[in-house]
């Protein structure tokens, strides 16, 4: 079996323990997903199928969309309900003062992933030195943010709700952490949803529960590619490009020097390619 797997993860199971229940579920071995979401966070995890995981460092995850519940009063180790208190605030922001402060979270920031987070620091995850009770030296990175929409507030119990639509690497609990610092009332995530990445949207996706009843709507290797060059090649080629050989096709004006395209026999994925000065040379074979 081969393509991809629109999930929507559960809460309450890793984004590795989600990958392996459908491992399970259709018999594989081999299966790996694009982007990570956190234990406590649901929604769109894009999960690739066979062959389909040398994909995976070729597909659009440019943007993302992101529902969240920012509880105010409290900043935690993790920046979420996982984490412990570390300082704690009265103040209960008003819908006017959090949505004039979210103006400075839109367009190129700079941010610092959460200290327990998968950013890697001389080869190991920061989350397992965070675990081992190590302070981690995270150096900020600059990151996109197209959109931010405060939804509601609820002063009951002094927390708000938004919307995010982001580039790759953003964190949304370092931007609740952050918005609860400028709004000197501290905060943490208590609810996070991914509603979309790429092209796979929440609409679109299937539970683990209906993956057990009707196995799910599989994602062919070419649909996922939609957005790749498709080079149509001979049966001639395919053997080339197979062994791993190079082919000469003069007729690609569309393409410039080193960019990556996707070989195709009919409607079957060959390999991903470089093309270089007329030529097509393989990177990413595959066996179907």
């Amino acid at each position: 079996m081969h393509g991809w797997l629109n999930l929507d993860k559960p809460i309450g199971i890793s984004s590795a323990q989600a990958v392996a229940r459908v491992k399970k579920i259709f018999c594989i071995k081999k299966a790996g997903h694009l982007g990570t979401l956190d234990p406590l966070a649901s929604g769109v995890l894009p999960i690739a199928l066979g062959e389909a995981t040398k994909t995976i460092p070729y597909l659009s995850c440019d943007l993302k969309a992101y529902n969240f519940t920012i509880k105010w009063g409290e900043q935690r180790t993790t920046d979420d309900l996982d984490g412990d208190i570390i300082r704690t605030s009265d103040i209960k922001p008003e819908y006017n003062q959090i949505n004039c402060v979210i103006k400075n979270f839109v367009g190129k920031i700079t941010q610092t992933p959460p200290q327990f987070s998968a950013v890697k620091i001389k080869g190991i995850r920061a989350y397992k030195l965070a675990r081992s009770g190590q302070k981690v030296n995270i150096k900020p990175r600059p990151v996109q943010v197209h959109q931010l929409v405060l939804i509601s507030v609820d002063t009951v119990n002094n927390s708000a709700d938004f919307a995010m639509l982001c580039g790759s690497g953003v964190y949304v609990r370092s931007i609740a952490r952050d918005l609860g610092i400028a709004l000197d009332c501290f905060g943490h995530i208590t609810k996070l949803r991914r509603t979309m990445v790429g092209n796979f949207r929440e609409n679109e996706s299937v539970t683990i529960e209906q993956l057990t009843k009707k196995r799910g709507d599989i994602i062919p290797i070419e649909l996922a590619l939609e957005s790749m060059f498709k080079v149509r090649i001979s049966a001639e080629e395919v053997g080339k490009i197979k062994k791993g050989q190079e082919i000469v096709l003069n007729n690609l004006r569309n393409l410039k020097n080193y960019d990556i395209c996707c070989t195709m026999m009919g409607n079957v994925p060959i390999a991903i390619c470089s093309f270089i000065y007329g030529c097509v040379k393989p990177i990413r074979v595959f066996n179907i």
